[in-house]
C-alpha cells in the first residue's frame, strides 16, 4: 500500500513512477495537457467528455505523427479544448520556428515556399503574432522545416517551460 503524502517531492516521484508505466506517447501528451490545465486552474472537460476527448486527442496526435489527415470531428473536439491554449504558445512557437529555420540555413522566403504559407504568415509566426495555428498547419510547418512533428512539438514545449520559468 502506498503511503499518502502531501509532500510535493513524494507526489512528484509517485507521478513519475505512474507515467513511466505508460508507453503510449500520444496518451502521455494528453496527460501532460491535462496536468497543465490542472496546474493553471483552467477548466477541464465534463466527465462524460473526457474519454471522447482523450480518444480524439490520441487519434489526432497519431495522425500528425504518421503524416495522415485527422478526422474533422476529432480535430473539432480537440480544438474546442486546446484552442485556448494556443495563444500561450505564440512565443515558444516563434522561437521554435526560428531555431529550426536557422539550423537548416533557410531564409524565411524559402520556408514560406516549402510549407506553402505566405511570407507574411512566416514573419507573423516568428514575431509571436500567430495565435490560431491549427494542427494540420503545424504539421505543414514542421514538414517545411524538415523536422519530425513530434520533435517540433517537443521543442515548443521546451521553450514554453523556459518561458514559464522566467516569469
Amino acid at each position: 500500500m502506498i503511503e499518502e503524502s502531501d509532500n510535493p517531492d513524494v507526489l512528484r516521484q509517485e507521478i513519475r513512477r505512474m507515467l513511466a508505466q505508460i508507453e503510449d506517447r500520444d496518451l502521455l501528451l494528453f496527460l501532460l495537457w491535462t496536468m497543465r490545465r490542472i496546474s493553471k486552474n483552467q477548466p477541464l472537460p465534463q466527465l462524460d467528455e473526457i474519454k471522447p476527448l482523450r480518444d480524439a486527442f490520441v487519434r489526432v496526435s497519431t495522425a500528425i505523427r504518421e503524416r495522415r489527415k485527422a478526422e474533422s470531428t476529432d480535430l473539432d473536439l480537440v480544438m474546442k479544448w486546446i484552442g485556448s491554449d494556443i495563444a500561450n504558445l505564440a512565443r515558444p512557437l516563434a522561437r521554435t520556428v526560428k531555431f529550426y529555420r536557422e539550423q537548416a540555413g533557410q531564409t524565411r522566403l524559402k520556408l514560406s515556399k516549402r510549407c506553402k504559407f505566405s511570407l507574411r504568415t512566416i514573419l507573423a509566426i516568428e514575431r509571436g503574432q500567430v495565435k490560431d495555428l491549427t494542427l494540420p498547419r503545424l504539421q505543414r510547418l514542421a514538414d517545411g522545416l524538415g523536422v519530425n512533428v513530434g520533435e517540433f512539438m517537443d521543442k515548443i514545449a521546451e521553450y514554453e517551460r523556459e518561458d514559464n520559468e522566467e516569469q
